[in-house]
């Protein structure tokens, strides 16, 4: 993992995807936009009750940095499900340039050039996925639900049947996102966990800092399903968004009054 910075811009990006030469690809921080009061600087959701036009400059930035088409945004929908969609040049601009023909989406994934995936976060974990041997990616939101529900596991198995892709070639990587430190539940979530997770008792920790309150790795738990799909080359950020709060908004930190980083993967 690297902290690139260009001029006022921060973001993050991974070796192995970095290495693999066929994507430009990034997670935003909070710094190099213009975003203003408590969104800012680089708030990259339109949904925030930001003006309009700081947020489609902030993708102008981006764009500029990663040498990227302003034109060929193509952002989720986010409403915490497993639903993924295989994204074409038809959809360009979706979400960010234009208004989405697609609502209820959590994934997106493409094997076409020149399409930038987009997917947000404010502590929900983002997951990058590359298929170096069919030439496609893929990007999912995984918050708490998302994770237990297995959205991890979902996109690697639609890119299989999409794409042809084998796990065991996938690049894959997990970004700054709430870490195990700052994660903690009640018995509902740890009930849903043990439910669909089948090793949560490696994954939930009793807190010892409060009765009745537990601990969750969501890092490790995304990391096992695609592990256990066959995939081996992960990365992951390490990096808890509810602990810097400075560098990343923190849904559980900061509440409503905040702005949402961005994960954005383009084939080359």
């Amino acid at each position: 993992m690297n902290l690139i910075q260009k001029g006022d811009l921060e973001w993050i990006a991974f070796e192995n995807l970095t290495q693999s030469g066929m994507v430009r690809h990034g997670f935003t921080t909070r710094r190099g936009g213009v975003s203003t009061g408590y969104y800012s600087s680089m708030n990259m959701g339109f949904s925030r009750g930001e003006n309009r036009e700081a947020v489609a400059e902030n993708y102008r930035i981006l764009a500029k940095a990663l040498e990227l088409d302003e034109t060929a945004f193509v952002a989720t929908q986010q409403t915490h499900t497993t639903n993924i969609l295989q994204v074409t040049a038809a959809d360009k601009g979706c979400g960010v340039t234009r208004a989405r023909t697609y609502q209820d989406v959590d994934g997106l994934m493409t094997n076409e050039k020149g399409i930038n995936l987009v997917i947000f976060g404010a502590d929900c974990v983002p997951v990058f996925l590359l298929d170096p041997k069919n030439r496609a990616i893929g990007l999912a939101h995984c918050g708490w639900k998302g994770t237990a529900d297995r959205m991890a596991e979902h996109i690697v198995r639609q890119m299989e049947r999409a794409y042809g892709s084998n796990p065991e070639d996938l690049i894959a990587a997990i970004g700054p996102s709430i870490g195990k430190c700052c994660f903690q539940v009640d018995d509902p979530v740890v009930n849903l966990f043990r439910k669909q997770i089948a090793f949560a008792d490696d994954i939930i920790f009793e807190d010892p800092t409060e009765e009745g309150k537990y601990k969750i790795d969501l890092w490790e738990t995304n990391r096992r399903l695609m592990a256990d799909c066959g995939v081996k080359n992960i990365e992951i950020a390490g990096l808890c968004t509810m602990c810097d709060t400075q560098r990343f908004y923190s849904h559980r930190k900061m509440g409503e009054k905040r702005g949402v980083m961005a994960g954005v993967m383009t084939l080359i």
